[in-house]
């Protein structure tokens, strides 16, 4: 997908990151009926949706950031922006831009992707191509809402192109969480049936059935925890089931290969958010759905922005011996973990002469030997979705389910495998067998943008966070705030609590 080359989108389809998805303006440009004529269109308008994957407002910056920020698996640095450190020292109120950006740019890929849903069945083209690309259209517009509902709770659900001349279209109200988890997991359903497995050439990077499957199975994870509902839990348990016994995916044998631009797409990844060296840096291609270099925003002083750095308690919750611990971060020279020197980083050649004394993010970043290289940002996929979260939701809605059973162990210890690291011991408990997923979230999938979503779904964010001397309100920071700037558009759209 990265090498797609399409001609540009009709202008007004080419909507920038700071368009408002309900904006009456934009809304008029982009429904015009003189557009969707062929196959050719109808495959641009998908790619669009894609696109805001990978736009500032999503996964190129404020996604990431925000999610990182706010879990105990990092810390702030004197770069970080001013709105960032409000978020995360529980300052921040509604009219904090992050939430602004995070919100619009999700209601833009809904927008984009109910586009694609309306206008693409009117479209003369091959049947089963037009069927595939309605299933990505209905993957995206779930991933999106999953976004908002994860982070805002009761969010408008908009399933069609808004009519602005109707007043509820126009300024719709909030939905129930519950009825958003519905039309979520309807839309993954709906993507699954439609969906290849595979696909070749440079049709690769796009949705596929396992990733439609996967996300659906962590959406009913999701919903279980909110409700602990024991039908979802066995749901979900079923559906990573079906993923892990298709033998479609499986670990790389290299941990390191998930982050890197080398192995991109492989084995282990059911998705990812594409980036491109050949894409404009900061810059998203809507024409084929994929971002540009990326900012650095977690990685080396002197050769990234340094926004997060990794915290002292996520290095120490490795294991001695476990080997991901040197693929997922760098460190000062000098310290030592099983005996061994961390990574080495160079000597700066400019903006500092001496090495920092903390850690820094290794994961997504291109580096290679003792060589490291930054231009101007990453080209490196996101990714969102890899078998070995799918093999550790598993034991975790099996054991939500059933306690840990010998397929739940099965999982968590193919994950410990790779890394390194003993089986864990048999016989535990429910709860400890739990607390054993918990802790392999972090070391495997530290520093991905799991471990927020994580505490909040566990309700876990109170204790972890106030033990670690960070501010939480159990009554108001489960969820963002609905963003000051989308309540003055829209007077219908109420608050959340405690904002």
């Amino acid at each position: 997908m990265k090498k797609i080359s399409t001609l540009l989108l009709v202008a007004g389809l080419v909507a920038g990151c700071s368009d408002k998805a309900l904006d009456v303006q934009n809304v008029n440009v982009l429904t015009t009926d003189n557009y969707y004529k062929t196959e050719e269109d109808a495959l641009k308008a998908v790619n669009a949706a894609y696109a805001t994957l990978a736009s500032p407002d999503l996964y190129s910056q404020i996604m990431h950031l925000t999610q990182e920020l706010m879990s105990d698996e990092t810390e702030a640095t004197v770069s970080t922006s001013p709105s960032l450190v409000l978020m995360r020292e529980a300052e921040a109120d509604a009219s904090t831009e992050v939430y602004n950006f995070l919100w619009t740019g999700c209601y833009q890929g809904i927008y984009r992707a109910n586009l694609a849903i309306t206008r693409i069945p009117g479209v003369p083209m091959n049947e089963a191509k037009k069927s595939r690309l309605l299933g990505e259209a209905y993957f995206l517009r779930a991933m999106y809402y999953f976004t908002l509902v994860t982070n805002f709770g009761d969010v408008p659900l908009i399933l069609k192109v808004v009519d602005v001349s109707k007043p509820e279209e126009k300024q719709p109200t909030r939905i129930a969480v519950s009825q958003v988890y519905a039309a979520i997991l309807k839309d993954f359903e709906e993507a699954e049936k439609r969906l290849p497995v595979l696909y070749e050439g440079d049709e690769i990077g796009r949705a596929t059935r396992g990733a439609a499957k996967g996300f659906r199975a962590k959406a009913l994870l999701y919903r279980a925890n909110l409700t602990n509902s024991q039908t979802d839990y066995a749901a979900a348990a079923r559906l990573f089931k079906e993923i892990i016994d298709s033998n479609v995916y499986d670990l790389v044998p290299n941990y390191r290969d998930n982050h890197t631009n080398i192995n991109e797409n492989n084995k282990e990844s059911l998705f990812e958010v594409q980036f491109s060296a050949t894409v404009n840096p900061g810059a998203f291609c809507d024409e084929c759905g994929t971002g540009g270099l990326r900012p650095l925003e977690m990685g080396v002083r002197g050769r990234a922005y340094n926004n997060v750095i990794p915290s002292e308690w996520y290095v120490k919750q490795f294991e001695v011996g476990d080997t991901r611990l040197l693929a997922s971060v760098f460190g000062p020279q000098g310290s030592k973990f099983d005996g061994l020197d961390y990574y080495k980083v160079l000597e700066y050649t400019s903006w500092f002469d001496v090495l920092p004394a903390d850690f820094a993010v290794r994961k997504y970043q291109k580096d290679g030997g003792n060589e490291f290289d930054w231009t101007t940002g990453s080209d490196v996929n996101i990714r969102l979705l890899r078998f070995a979260d799918v093999l550790l939701m598993f034991a975790e809605a099996t054991n939500s389910a059933s306690g840990p059973t010998a397929e739940a162990y099965a999982a968590v210890n193919r994950v410990r495998k790779r890394a390194g690291l003993q089986e864990l011991d048999p016989g535990l408990s429910k709860t400890a067998f739990m607390e054993w997923i918990a802790h392999e979230r972090v070391v495997e999938l530290g520093l991905e943008g799991h471990r927020w979503r994580d505490l909040v779904r566990w309700k876990k964010a109170y204790l972890e966070l106030t033990s670690k001397g960070r501010p939480f309100d159990e009554k108001k920071h489960y969820l963002f705030p609905i963003p000051a700037k989308e309540r003055q558009l829209n007077p219908n759209l109420t608050q959340n609590p405690g904002w």
